[in-house]
């Protein structure tokens, strides 16, 4: 996993194929551009736990790196996909899961210390 800025580059193998097309000759690269040719390989981003929609840092209909990035966030919810915008509050239901896969975390770590089976 790469860390740039606060964005967690998931998969080695994309980071490795974008880093060989932004890097300059004198061995420097632009991390906007890194992140945006990741994106474009569909390379999983993460801020936090939070998981990054693709296409937050490339604009795949005019083929190339956004000006901008629009960071959203991608969830699933019961099935469903829920995105938010960066900034924007999270909705109540996104809200509750997180809260639940905290616990349920909580609880497998837990649930090994003590050995406890359910």
């Amino acid at each position: 996993m790469t860390r740039v800025k606060d964005f967690e580059l998931v998969n080695p193998e994309k980071v490795a194929r974008a880093l060989k097309i932004v890097t300059r000759e004198d061995g420097t690269y632009d991390e906007n551009e890194l992140i945006a040719q990741y994106d474009k390989y569909g390379g999983l981003i993460r801020k936090a736990t939070d998981k990054v929609k693709m296409g937050s840092f490339y604009d795949f209909k005019n083929k190339k790196a956004k000006a901008k990035p629009e960071v959203v966030f991608t969830y699933r919810v019961n099935g469903k996909i829920v995105d938010v915008p960066e900034g924007v509050e999270l909705p109540g239901i996104v809200k509750a899961v997180k809260v639940l896969e905290e616990a349920q975390a909580e609880e497998i770590v837990v649930g090994k210390k003590s050995k406890k089976k359910k």
